[in-house]
């Protein structure tokens, strides 16, 4: 890959996608865009570069692989326990103290993935009804860039290595084990709805007002200032007033918002809507 052909690759990814790759990122780059072309029977980046921008359908379809290849989808079940235990506390104070007249609690879990992440939040609220014998009536939509993840998502079948911090209570209770790979039961599978949403997208954000929580975790490292700054504004008009946002743990809102106020919870913070 050229530096020519580089420049012009990570600036239509960035400016569909709104990932941002370094100059020391050309070989990542390179090496994700590889089978691509393979694939494709293209010799160059560069015809790789005037097949997305001016090959009309075919591009079209190719977006969604190059979406795909481009993002990283690293993650598990029950995955940063403090931020998890921190949701349960938020849930705790709303449900179970008394508390008969809260409405039905509505959550995002954005960049979601292959779905680990909105299915550990349905499988926490379905443990905490159960234990405190209180209704919590909540809806969960995941969203993701990938179609290829959100296939993967729906389908709801795991690896070990995606139950690895999962309590073996919670596997027998919920999954089913076959041939070294855990299914979900639909029990679970019901309470989440799985959709396609690019963060670049400022329409989209309209499908996704008045969430009492949402979870963006280890999305805004791959964003550049002006990015971040877009997502997290974007973020703050999608929440009910009080709402509450979670972002990667090794992630800050630091000089991108002000808006937020942060609570501190045992090892982690969330962000609170002004």
């Amino acid at each position: 890959m050229t530096k020519e052909e580089f420049t012009v690759l990570r600036d239509f990814i960035y400016e569909k996608t709104g990932i941002y790759f370094a100059e020391t990122k050309t070989y990542l780059l390179e090496s994700r865009l590889t089978n691509r072309l393979n694939e494709l029977g293209l010799s160059s980046f560069e015809d790789y570069y005037y097949h997305l921008k001016y090959g009309a359908d075919k591009a079209k379809n190719e977006l969604a692989n190059l979406f795909d290849v481009v993002t990283t989808n690293e993650t598990s079940f029950f995955r940063n326990p403090p931020q998890l235990d921190a949701f349960k506390i938020l849930l705790q104070k709303a449900y179970l103290n008394g508390n008969s007249s809260v409405p039905p609690i509505r959550i995002w879990s954005a960049a979601c993935s292959t779905g680990e992440e909105p299915y550990t939040l349905a499988i926490m609220i379905m443990e905490m009804m159960e234990a405190g014998r209180v209704n919590i009536p909540f809806t969960i939509v995941a969203t993701d860039i990938s179609t290829k993840v959100l296939e993967s998502a729906r389908k709801g079948v795991f690896s070990q290595y995606s139950v690895r911090n999962t309590d073996e209570i919670i596997k027998k209770k919920y999954f089913t084990e076959e041939s070294n790979v855990y299914k979900l039961k639909d029990t679970v599978k019901k309470n989440v709805k799985i959709d396609f949403m690019n963060l670049m997208d400022d329409n989209a954000y309209k499908l996704y007002r008045q969430m009492d929580f949402i979870f963006c975790r280890n999305v805004l490292i791959y964003f550049d200032e002006k990015m971040k700054k877009k997502v997290v504004d974007h973020l703050y008009e999608c929440l009910k007033p009080k709402g509450f946002l979670t972002i990667g743990h090794a992630e800050s809102l630091h000089n991108i918002s002000r808006a937020f106020k942060p609570l501190v919870f045992p090892g982690t913070i969330a962000y609170q809507k002004g």
